[in-house]
């Protein structure tokens, strides 16, 4: 322990000769206390905070004649707050205060009476299913009821205004999660989709969304643009000693295969979990990690330039000043079928009171196949349009290792560090077959192609983040410095060798391309933001902040085609190679100024003037120098105010830039398909956009009923488009390259008028004759996409209409169901030719059945329905996806299971997307498992200590 806590401190000994020593000061808690049912004040009730750690520390009151209440003089702990009152149920609720507030206000609490019978007395049993506290939505587990083999994936997808995709991305209230934390530690790092589907439903206790702000931002108060959309999985109290989990091997026709499992082991805060998946059948519980930006690609070709991913682009926006934090590079499954094999371990443990270590590693291993149908059409002007029929095939090896640390160490009461480490490894090998056809019309031939091509790719990144943190006798007084250090570098290696026909004139004539290609970049990032916040008055407090940035990239490119007379990649290409250099530099300064003690109402508004420079140097081929400074103004604005006692609103806005990457700047011709012609531009400037989000939420706890609605808004100046050219006869576009008829070079643009629209609208409510919950869902999403084909401007704009309809049993874990229909209506509309309307609809409904009998005997069905129409190239599908299995639970306690599983039943499976980009318009057919049985063994560990008391408390009583 000694040795431990030595450690750290020379971590920390920088910090330490600031010599800031006194103690953290003192936090207040307050609220309101009424009667479930009319709403009336509960005066006189008896109210006891007490410590989880140091049981002798409790704090008394009682609430006056308005059932107002407040505990001064609080220290940052964790408590339980028992609340007493004659003829009403003892109210329980764990409150955790942190440095970040001078004063917490937990709102109105709902108290329900006792019910007497026949002289005895009884607590009546009501937990709602869904309540707000502060900013965050807490889902009690109890009231959304699962088979007892559930994951805690199959839990939140019965939860209103949370759904989990295939690919296991996961949504709440229209925002993408993309951090999963378990009782507030992390749990491999930043994979969201390894906690829901590693641990076990039974686990939960209760489940909370919210916004999760950066460390720094957490210990300000103060939002910094970072928060990411993030879930917090409490565990039962009852369930935090033990060892749990479950292990399992399956075998089945065309030897397809399945094995792995999950076991923890928890010990109080020391907590250690170990995962492993080996499989050929497409199930991945992890996110999968891309650091060499292959996601999306398609290694066989298709569609694509150097700037933002169509309707995608844009994100979240809540990003600011050119120096985030975030290096989050995880993605969900690839599409094709892959063979998989992972392991990780993940720790967690805090050593006396002053040091808490998390840490996690992760690997894993995919072999990828993809046989691929694509067809596309790009708008021209005129009324015409150039389609793309492409059919291809490709397969790849992946490597992944992710080393994750967080450390804290409280250095005295009033002095604190975090150290977050992250190192993270690829390795990419794939080959690729393809050939494409490109027509005007039916009949027509304006190319043909037949490529193959393979790559080698590696890469790593490593980051560093230190936050040191010190706070002042003086409430809300606190300074903070973050630094931030990035390390990446990837290679990469490529073979291509294709034959095109090219016909002008209703002539032939014909290329034979082979080439190798050897393409280098590695970079570095330093940054840091110091803060310092002061209080003003009694309800105000002041931050002035400034964030220093510096970012370093090299890129360099040498291309070779290959040599006849030796047989080898010798005559070096000076048109096709590059070396070329990257620098940005950032200084952002403001001022903010919040008003509000509690996070049920607040106001926070600043403003910061952010310059950067943009540099690139290209030094091989030709020497070329561009200069860039920009000066900005951003501003941001937070608030958020409990309207009702039910009701809350959230409108936060901030602008942002967004300077482009090393490969959208590096001007080097990608002839890796000549029909699709890539190249960077060096001339790009930083793109500027304004971000709305607001947030309504409704929440009935007496009636379990919950009302979530979502609006976001982005604009962009100067957004990073792109720049179609097709060419109708042979044309010069860069010494020594020519581009064919007929063929496509794109390179990225700034444009303006990029504008995204999206809301989500969801209401959930119990049905009790059936025992279940309607959750019911809407939303409108419209984006309006910039672009220049032919130099003619285009606007691209896309409207999405979508509606949905769950219905999630909550009878009992014997009898579990869910019942969903949803429909995406789809319409891409071009300024280029505004009568013709691409109109796409995707409708999906479903149908998941569970049955377990007393004497371990189960049934499991998933049906569901999928029907495309409006797509191109013949790809309108209606079709079935029938998984189903049976199977018997034995042994002690049922803890072993023998099951046979079929998937695809009819034989039906397929998968289809579209991509709408601001030029193009593509419909993907991707290949993807047929049926297949399978016999599976599984074996569930589950051995728990005796819960605390508080557990069976707060089965039978109302935990608001």
């Amino acid at each position: 322990m000694a040795e431990m806590e030595n450690m750290v401190k020379i971590l920390v000994s920088i910090a330490m000769l600031l010599g800031f020593t006194k103690p953290i000061s003192a936090q207040s808690i307050g609220g309101k206390i009424v009667d479930l049912i009319d709403n009336t004040p509960l005066a006189g009730a008896t109210l006891q905070l007490s410590g989880l750690k140091d049981s002798t520390l409790k704090f008394n009151v009682v609430s006056n004649s308005n059932g107002l209440f407040e505990f001064k003089n609080v220290p940052a702990d964790s408590f339980l707050l028992k609340i007493s009152f004659i003829n009403y149920a003892e109210y329980r609720q764990f409150v955790r205060i942190s440095d970040s507030l001078p004063s917490i206000n937990l709102g109105t609490l709902f108290i329900p009476k006792k019910t007497k019978d026949l002289d005895v007395v009884t607590v009546t049993a009501y937990t709602p299913p869904t309540q707000q506290k502060g900013d965050t939505i807490e889902y009690n587990s109890s009231q959304f009821k699962v088979n007892p083999d559930a994951t805690v994936e199959d839990l939140v997808k019965k939860m209103p205004g949370i759904t989990v995709e295939k690919d296991g991305t996961i949504t709440a209230h229209g925002e993408q999660v993309k951090k999963v934390t378990v009782d507030g530690r992390d749990f491999f790092g930043d994979d969201a989709t390894a906690a829901l589907r590693n641990l076990p439903s039974e686990l939960v206790d209760k489940i909370q969304v919210f916004d999760r702000l950066s460390d720094q931002a957490q210990f300000t108060g103060f939002d910094d643009g970072n928060s990411v959309k993030s879930i917090n999985i409490v565990t039962k109290s009852g369930m935090r000693n033990g060892q749990f989990g479950r292990l399992y091997a399956g075998y089945g026709t065309n030897d397809r295969y399945s094995a792995g499992g999950n076991v923890s082991f928890f010990k109080g805060n020391r907590r250690i979990s170990l995962i492993g998946l080996f499989n050929d059948i497409n199930q991945q519980n992890f996110g999968s990690q891309d650091l060499l930006g292959l996601t999306g690609n398609g290694s066989a070709g298709g569609k694509g330039g150097g700037a933002n991913s169509g309707s995608r682009a844009g994100g979240n926006g809540r990003g600011g000043g050119g120096s985030s934090n975030s290096n989050n590079f995880l993605v969900g499954q690839q599409p094709g079928i892959s063979k998989t094999n992972a392991a990780g371990i993940n720790f967690s443990d805090k050593y006396g009171k002053k040091i808490d270590i998390q840490g996690s590693y992760f690997f894993n291993n995919a072999n990828n196949s993809n046989d691929q149908v694509l067809n596309s059409q790009t708008l021209l002007n005129g009324g015409k349009r150039q389609y793309l029929a492409q059919k291809s095939f490709s397969e790849s090896e992946n490597y992944n290792h992710r080393i994750n640390m967080r450390i804290e160490y409280k250095i005295d009461s009033f002095n604190s560090i975090i150290i977050i480490p992250n190192l993270n490894f690829q390795k990419n090998n794939s080959l690729s077959n393809s050939n494409s056809k490109t027509y005007y019309a039916a009949g027509d031939t304006a190319n043909t192609s037949d490529n193959s091509g393979s790559a080698y790719r590696s890469g790593y990144n490593l980051g560093n983040n230190i936050l040191y943190r010190h706070s002042f006798a003086k409430k809300g007084r606190t300074i903070s410095l973050n630094l931030n250090t990035t390390f990446t570098k990837n290679d990469g290696e490529s073979y291509v060798f294709s034959n095109y026909r090219f016909f002008e004139n209703q002539i032939p004539s014909d290329s034979i391309q082979n080439q190798f290609s050897d393409n280098a970049t590695h970079g570095h990032t330093v940054s840091s933001t110091i803060s310092y916040t002061e209080p003003i008055g009694k309800k105000g407090q002041l931050q002035i902040n400034y964030s220093p940035s510096y970012t370093k990239n090299k890129a360099d490119q040498q291309t070779f085609l290959y040599d006849h007379t030796g047989g080898k990649y010798t005559q070096f290409d000076t048109t096709l190679s590059n070396l070329f250099d990257n620098t940005i530099t950032t200084n952002n300064g403001g001022i903010s100024y919040r008003l509000g003690a509690s996070r049920d109402n607040q106001l926070s508004v600043g403003v910061n003037l952010q310059y950067s420079k943009l540099e690139s140097s290209r030094t091989f081929p030709t020497n070329t120098h561009v200069n860039q400074s920009f000066t900005n103004v951003l501003p941001n604005l937070q608030w958020r105010r409990k309207i009702a006692p039910r009701s809350s609103i959230n409108i936060f806005y901030r602008a942002s830039t967004n300077f482009p990457s090393v490969s959208q700047l590096q001007d080097v011709v990608n002839l890796g398909n000549p029909l699709s012609v890539t190249s960077g531009n060096p001339e790009l400037k930083q793109a500027y956009s304004h971000y709305v989000s607001s947030r309504y939420t409704f929440i009935n706890t007496q009636k379990g009923q919950s009302f979530f609605a979502n609006i976001f808004l982005q604009t962009s100046q100067n957004y990073i488009s792109n720049a179609t050219y097709i060419t109708q006869a042979d044309s010069l576009i860069q010494q020594g390259i020519i581009l064919k008829s007929g063929s496509q070079l794109t390179k990225p643009i700034n444009l303006d008028g990029y504008k995204s629209f999206r809301s989500y609208f969801t209401y959930s409510m119990p049905v009790k004759f059936i025992k279940s919950n309607i959750n019911l869902n809407a939303g409108f999403t419209y984006s309006k996409l910039p672009g220049l084909i032919n130099s003619v401007l285009t606007n691209t704009g896309n409207f999405t209409y979508n509606a949905g309809i769950v219905v999630a049993s909550n009878v009992s874990e014997y009898i579990d169901f869910n019942l969903s229909y949803s429909a995406n209506f789809n319409n891409a509309k071009s300024s280029l030719q505004s009568q013709a309307d691409n109109n796409y609809v995707n409708q999906v409904a479903g149908m998941q059945f569970n049955l377990l009998s007393k004497n371990g005997w189960f049934f499991q069905n998933d049906l569901n329905n999928q029907i495309y129409t409006g797509l191109s190239g013949g790809l309108n599908q209606s079709f079935w996806l029938w998984n189903a299995a049976i199977g018997k639970k034995f042994l002690k306690k049922r803890l072993a299971e023998l099951k046979l599983s079929v998937f695809d039943l009819l034989k039906q499976n397929q998968s289809i997307v579209r991509t709408v980009s601001e030029n193009y318009i593509e419909d993907t057919q991707s290949q993807v498992l047929q049926q297949y049985f399978m016999l599976t063994f599984t074996y569930n560990l589950k051995n728990f200590g005796k819960g605390k008391p508080i557990n069976a408390q707060r089965r039978r009583t109302p935990d608001f």
